[in-house]
């Protein structure tokens, strides 16, 4: 063997040596994180279980005082007396309507804690429609007051009944639940009120009536985890409060799989390992290089000469190969186009079942599935919903092209009527004002002339701004053989930068739960326009509306199949038109 092949196999050991120690350093690394992501998650679920287990508490208790509650406090009046029944060991009761109008209270319901009312983040969660509420501790006294709030359904309407409970009664029942929550040693687990005051504490030196205050506290209440001088933390919600469940664990008993001596050992390892292959491979290289270099200079000369007259002969046929190429580049987008309608085709079908056993799960098992459950169905039968509507679009998109109809004479006033006629329930809906001119008869592709009025008019009905009625004027002025079309709207518009972007295809300028689509519409109308010979200009101002114009030859015989083969001329001025209001 050569010393060159020599030579070729030490290098190609190299290679393989150092890819072998790459690919194991990224799985070791790999490794050592999913550790500590699953210890991570570990603390997380105790979290969710612990916020579970005292929702539930409360939710029973709401549920009970709900039903108790709602016939004995749904008379017009209530008398104060009736709410005595109910206090208890509670600092007061109060009954309220929707609108905060105070309808009864005992006598702990002081003229502090009725200006507070407005400050109830239970109150607050009562009127976005919560069964039941905890919210912050509120000022009262020397120890302050938590709002226990519960919608009462009564047959005089919606009440709420609002409980003022003592955090220091409160705090012994919530470390009962706390100390159930196992943990390393030293860790602690809080509840936290929405301002940062603990509600109970494992922890003796952060007791009920404490308040997050330093820095690095603060910090911690603004991140849902993370860690924070040698501790990790974990922070839950309680769903129907303001409140939250923190979960801390010192760093190092925590996460002693993968910290310390037996997280370094492994990579003190590999480097040993590594350093001892690369020296010895690179004294290996050096000495074969260092015995045949005068050698190798000159293998290196005949392998260049032998690439240059290769060089040549590739140039020599390279006109040929670029035929070769161009008929092949043209197979395969017809093949493509094939392809892209037999896929979407193919699509359709388990979209359709996808959405069809998701309603028949709603219609038939709503019963027993739970919030999360019925949510998820929708979610699962919206976005199958959307994937069709986007094959849909994506099939007009690419049929432009390939399923096209020879141009014939196409009266743009016929077709706008029957464009208004199917948009005719989007209109009424708008209270839309449209006006539409004179337009001519243009030669053209008739479905896609079709689906050009609809697309740009429908986008100005869905484009509108609130409270503003949406008006669109519709006209056409034809010269010297181009015909500008212009649909032009006083909707919601777009700055000048967007210009260009709208019409990508799958670009949105706005978020899908804003204003529906696929992002498909303008693109697609641009693509029927170049088909036609011409183009589509926007002119638009933020707030005040946007104007499309379609500038195409009128008297087009065949479609383009490419760009344009000439500069339409600059869209003229429109002239005066008699207007029929629709």
């Amino acid at each position: 063997m050569r010393r060159r092949d020599v030579l070729a196999v030490m290098i190609t050991g190299t290679v393989i040596i150092l890819g072998l120690l790459t690919v194991f350093a990224i799985e070791l690394s790999n490794t050592q994180a999913k550790s500590k992501a699953d210890v991570e998650g570990r603390v997380h679920e105790r979290s969710v279980l612990a916020a579970a287990l005292l929702d539930s508490l409360f939710q029973t208790s709401a549920a009970s005082s709900a039903a108790t509650d709602a016939g004995l406090l749904g008379a017009a009046k209530v008398p104060n007396r009736r709410l005595d029944k109910l206090a208890g060991n509670n600092r007061y009761v109060v009954l309220l309507d929707p609108s905060g109008l105070v309808l009864a209270h005992t006598a702990g319901f002081t003229a502090q804690a009725r200006n507070d009312l407005n400050l109830s983040a239970a109150l607050r969660l009562l009127r976005l429609g919560r069964p039941w509420a905890l919210g912050n501790v509120l000022p009262y006294g020397s120890a302050g007051v938590i709002n226990f709030g519960i919608a009462l359904n009564t047959h005089s309407g919606v009440r709420y009944l609002l409980t003022g409970l003592s955090p220091q009664l409160l705090g012994p029942f919530l470390l009962g639940e706390l100390r159930q929550i196992h943990g390393v040693r030293g860790a602690h687990n809080f509840v936290l009120d929405g301002n940062g005051e603990v509600l109970s504490s494992t922890y003796a030196a952060r007791p009920t009536g404490y308040v997050f205050h330093t820095p690095v506290q603060l910090s911690v209440l603004h991140h849902p985890s993370g860690e924070a001088r040698g501790h990790y933390y974990d922070q839950v919600p309680l769903a129907n409060t303001s409140w939250r469940v923190l979960l801390t664990a010192p760093d190092g008993p925590l996460f002693a799989s993968v910290s310390g001596l037996r997280k370094w050992l492994p990579w003190v390892i590999f480097a040993a390992f590594a350093i001892v292959g690369v020296l010895a491979l690179l004294l290996a290289l050096r000495a074969l290089r260092a015995s045949d270099a005068v050698r190798e200079a000159r293998d290196e000369l005949e392998v260049a000469n032998l690439q240059l007259a290769k060089s040549n002969a590739a140039l020599a046929g390279s006109n040929t190969e670029l035929e070769r190429r161009a008929q092949e580049l043209a197979r395969s987008n017809a093949e493509l186009d094939q392809f892209a309608s037999i896929a979407s085709h193919d699509l359709q079908e388990p979209l359709r079942k996808v959405r069809t056993f998701t309603e028949r799960v709603t219609d038939t098992e709503s019963a027993v599935l739970s919030e999360r459950g019925r949510d998820y169905l929708q979610r699962a039968g919206a976005s199958a919903e959307r994937m069709q509507r986007l094959i849909e679009d994506l099939l007009k998109f690419s049929r432009v092209s390939t399923q096209s109809r020879p141009f014939v004479p196409v009266d743009l006033s016929e077709m706008t009527r029957e464009v208004l006629e199917d948009l005719d329930e989007q209109v009424r809906g708008s209270d839309a004002l449209l006006r539409v001119g004179a337009l001519p008869t243009i030669s053209a592709d008739a479905p896609q002339m079709r689906q050009l009025l609809q697309n740009l008019t429908s986008n100005a009905l869905k484009f509108r701004r609130e409270d503003v009625r949406p008006e669109i004027d519709i006209s056409a002025v034809t010269e010297e053989g181009w015909v500008k079309l212009t649909v032009r709207d006083n909707g919601i518009g777009f700055e000048k930068q967007y210009s260009e972007r709208i019409f990508r295809v799958f670009e949105r300028l706005h978020g899908r739960g804003v204003y529906p689509g696929t992002g498909i519409g303008l693109p697609l109308c641009l693509k029927i326009a170049e088909r036609h010979g011409g183009t589509v200009l926007v002119q638009s101002v933020p707030g005040q509306g946007s104007t499309f114009t379609v500038v195409m030859q009128s008297q087009r015989t065949e479609a383009v199949s490419d760009r344009p083969p000439t500069k339409p001329p600059d869209a003229p001025a429109p002239s005066p038109e008699p207007y029929v209001a629709v």
